[in-house]
């Protein structure tokens, strides 16, 4: 019988399961990232080609940092963009929100920007095909339209950063638990199983880790919180997923907790 199997899934070097992504947030999955962190952030339209639209949108977001603003400021002279503000702006050490005062907006006024909301800047950001993502999330939010207001929360809350590709399929696991099957969707429920079985089949090891941990492993974790349990959705599984869901019962199996679970990998992995 043909077992299906999941590779690590690695961070900066670090292995780690995408639930203590889930379960520990924004903090862990910047944490892990370490000082690359900033520096793919800063290559995404804010770095050696600055783009000042998109440098708006994240800024109105949050998801830049006073000190992150200096050093894009430095870099913005360095291409060639000036004014008072972006000098001003680029002369700072170790700023605070307090500190920028109205430079941020003084800057964007100079590149020719006109003031945004948060609900326009990520509209820009998707319209510019921000934040980037994993193909398996992009077909997953085309295929299923009715994600897209609750993608564009989860948008806003990360700053119009990437999250991260296991965060992306977390906030789907929720749009289908939420809003979908808890209200009575169960034909779109039933076509979101269709469509990660098909892919399953299909998938390389990358992106078998990531339905299989990443949507499946936090299915049963969230599921398992709400009253009809995670069992529910065993009717919708097809041949593929009944062995991904099958396995990962077999690794939480007399775990109560996560951290059960990595102190259970650490041994299998580093036996004495």
């Amino acid at each position: 019988m043909e077992t299906t199997r999941f590779g690590p899934t690695f961070r900066e070097g670090i292995r780690v399961t995408p639930v203590s992504f889930q379960m520990f947030g924004k903090a862990t999955n910047q944490a892990l990232s370490g000082s690359g962190w900033f520096n793919i952030r800063f290559m995404s339209g804010l770095g050696s080609n600055l783009d000042p639209e998109l440098l708006q949108a994240r800024w109105v977001l949050g998801g830049i940092e006073p000190e992150q603003f200096v050093a894009i400021a430095v870099s913005a002279l360095e291409q060639g963009f000036d004014g008072t503000a972006l000098q001003q702006l680029a002369g700072l050490s170790r700023p605070t929100s307090s500190d920028l005062g109205t430079l941020p907006e003084r800057v964007f006024a100079a590149m020719g920007l006109k003031p945004i909301d948060q609900d326009e800047a990520v509209a820009l950001l998707l319209a510019r095909g921000e934040p980037s993502t994993s193909p398996i999330i992009s077909a997953l939010r085309q295929a299923f339209p009715d994600f897209g207001r609750r993608w564009k929360k989860h948008v806003a809350s990360w700053g119009g950063n990437s999250a991260g590709s296991y965060n992306d399929m977390a906030e789907f696991v929720h749009f289908v638990v939420e809003d979908l099957y808890e209200k009575g969707n169960l034909d779109e429920t039933r076509g979101v199983f269709q469509l990660l079985e098909k892919l399953l089949v299909e998938a390389d090891q990358e992106t078998r880790n990531l339905i299989g941990l990443g949507f499946f492993e936090t299915l049963q974790n969230v599921a398992s919180h709400r009253p009809q349990g995670n069992k529910a959705y065993e009717q919708f599984f097809g041949p593929m997923s009944k062995k991904v869901w099958s396995e990962l019962q077999k690794m939480w199996a007399g775990k109560s907790s996560l951290m059960d679970v990595i102190r259970a990998e650490q041994k299998t992995n580093n036996p004495r």
